[in-house]
């Protein structure tokens, strides 16, 4: 969980809305993603063995996903973005479930990071205790930074945000890459170095 790194996404997604929409945006986000890591806090094991999915395929999954988000922050025109009157009402509550719950707020990363330890052979109800708070402690504090980002978007503006995202989508870019080459190196496609 990096709740400092996704102030750009957030904003770059939500600044179009006006501060109630992305109030509601926050809070609906981190609802999903509690409820996505609370469900593989406790099944995401079962889960991947069940469907036969390898803890890497996230890795390669999530890469895919941040590229593509990285691919429009990158080539988006400011020009191109409508007002929050011209959108669809239920636009909220889409970008609240992607891509700021999945895969932002509760990413690949995060959900193996979450199987793998609840995997590694120590008590189950040990490493739920110790995982729970951790959690929730995450959470609490991207809810934080995530409401103190409406000051950013008063501080760089509009052409101060469009600079900001491009950028962020060129690291975004590198991450992808680096979640396809973890996920590659876990399945053993290719070898560590």
């Amino acid at each position: 969980m990096d709740p400092i790194g996704i102030i750009p996404q957030f904003l770059s997604i939500t600044g179009r809305f006006d501060k109630k929409t992305r109030d509601a945006i926050i809070m609906k986000s981190l609802l999903i993603a509690a409820a996505v890591l609370l469900v593989f806090l406790l099944v995401g094991k079962f889960l991947l063995s069940f469907f036969g999915i390898m803890p890497g395929a996230f890795y390669i999954s999530g890469g895919i996903l941040f590229f593509l988000i990285a691919f429009e922050m990158i080539y988006s025109k400011p020009g191109n973005r409508r007002t929050p009157e011209e959108d669809d009402p239920a636009a909220g509550s889409s970008v609240a479930l992607f891509p700021l719950a999945i895969p932002l707020i509760a990413g690949p990363g995060l959900l193996t990071v979450i199987i793998m330890y609840m995997s590694n052979g120590n008590n189950w109800i040990s490493s739920f205790l110790l995982l729970f708070p951790a959690i929730i402690l995450g959470l609490v504090c991207t809810f934080l930074v995530l409401r103190g980002s409406g000051f950013i978007l008063r501080i760089l503006g509009a052409t101060g945000i469009a600079v900001m995202e491009k950028i962020m989508g060129l690291i975004l870019a590198g991450f992808a890459v680096q979640f396809i080459y973890n996920g590659l190196t876990a399945l053993g496609i290719i070898g560590a170095q």
